[in-house]
């Protein structure tokens, strides 16, 4: 359910911020375009990531006691692993919404199959992902360090109980 809440409110800024990437006007009537493969993203990127979080805290729980640098590490390299696994993923969601050449309208499938035949085979589905890693991993990474100090926060306010 917290996906396709995700996925529901942030598409239409993903859909407007891609759009304006390759210099294409946008329309409000064509903001969900491509919904299905963004839901299917964040649904692989969010299962993996919660996945890969809980195993390091079970399994390395000594390095996410580590202020600062554990937390960092844990959540920078469950995240940007996630990525890993759907990238083919955002790189067809960014396709669709950015509807190159002939193929707007293909389905999910078909694109894959277009994009690994002309352009390299399964490596060219990752086009894009060592600047996409490097984002990744650093925002996840601090994102978790606020997140733990907010919630510290939040339990010496009192306001847990």
């Amino acid at each position: 359910m917290s996906v396709s809440a995700l996925t529901t409110f942030q598409y239409a800024h993903m859909y407007a911020q891609v759009r304006g990437q390759v210099q294409k006007q946008w329309h409000l009537r064509h903001v969900y375009t491509g919904f299905s493969v963004t839901w299917l993203r964040t649904m692989g990127l969010m299962c993996t990531y919660f996945i890969l979080v809980d195993s390091y805290r079970r399994h390395c729980a000594d390095l996410f006691k580590r202020p600062l640098i554990g937390p960092f590490l844990m959540s920078g390299v469950a995240a940007t692993l996630a990525w890993w696994v759907v990238w083919p993923l955002e790189y067809m969601k960014s396709q669709v919404q950015g509807q190159h050449s002939d193929e707007a309208k293909l389905s999910l499938w078909r694109r894959l199959k277009i994009v690994a035949g002309e352009r390299g085979g399964v490596l060219g589905l990752y086009r894009g992902i060592w600047p996409g890693t490097l984002r990744s991993f650093v925002a996840n990474g601090c994102s978790m360090i606020v997140m733990q100090y907010a919630q510290r926060k939040v339990s010496q306010l009192g306001l847990r109980e």
